[in-house]
């Protein structure tokens, strides 16, 4: 299978995440008032690196998967339409920049595009990504674009999950809320669920992206 070295990070991480997870609840109910507040403080850590480690992930997948594309020398005639939207991605950017008198050429442009002979170039910096926190809707768009058959997420209660994760981990960062205070609202056991969940998001994703490829379904 594709992905070893994002399987093993994957899986070395998350085995941190859920030592410390166990560990600051360990913490949190020590009668001493410093070791709680770094166990609530640990707590809260474990939802940014969580976050993270979902990100890192989820660009270093797509960028493998696009990088092999490439290599395979795709003719773009018999590229999967909905990949247009990242090979013709400077295309669609200048046309948006233009006025509508002046922007027929290019769009003429594109559609020829798609019956060249010449092999598809996917760029590995044009994701389907926007920047933000990975959220279920993310999934939805790599889907999409990809034109991938399974279900986005595993299950639909992984959305809840990943909706929350990413609610924290921006609560947390960007300051809205302490570490202390944050990490003290959250159960032992509702933050190793979301760290399975991530897990199984990570796991589904790998194996739709290996079998996608293997499948030959970047061809129309």
């Amino acid at each position: 299978m594709r992905f070893t070295s994002e399987l093993t990070l994957a899986s070395r991480e998350l085995a941190r995440i859920r030592a410390d997870i166990v560990h600051a609840d360990t913490a949190v109910i020590s009668p001493f008032s410093p070791i709680q507040e770094r166990g609530a403080a640990a707590r809260a850590s474990a939802y940014v690196w969580l976050a993270a480690l979902l990100e890192r992930i989820v660009g270093d997948a797509l960028q493998a998967t696009l990088r092999e594309i490439t290599l395979l020398a795709v003719p773009v005639k018999d590229l999967r339409f909905s990949l247009f939207s990242l090979l013709c991605d400077a295309e669609f950017a200048s046309i948006a920049d233009r006025s509508r008198s002046s922007s027929w050429q290019q769009k003429i442009a594109v559609f020829h595009r798609t019956s060249e002979a010449s092999p598809a170039l996917l760029a590995d910096n044009i994701l389907p990504l926007d920047g933000k926190t990975i959220r279920s809707e993310h999934f939805d768009t790599i889907w999409l674009v990809l034109g991938l058959g399974a279900p986005s997420v595993p299950d639909p209660r992984n959305r809840i999950a990943l909706k929350d994760l990413a609610d924290g981990r921006n609560e947390v960062a960007h300051g809205h809320i302490d570490p202390v205070t944050f990490g003290r609202s959250k159960a032992t056991n509702d933050m190793l669920g979301i760290a399975k969940c991530v897990d199984d998001v990570i796991s589904h994703l790998l194996c739709s992206l290996d079998s996608y490829v293997d499948k030959k379904q970047y061809t129309r």
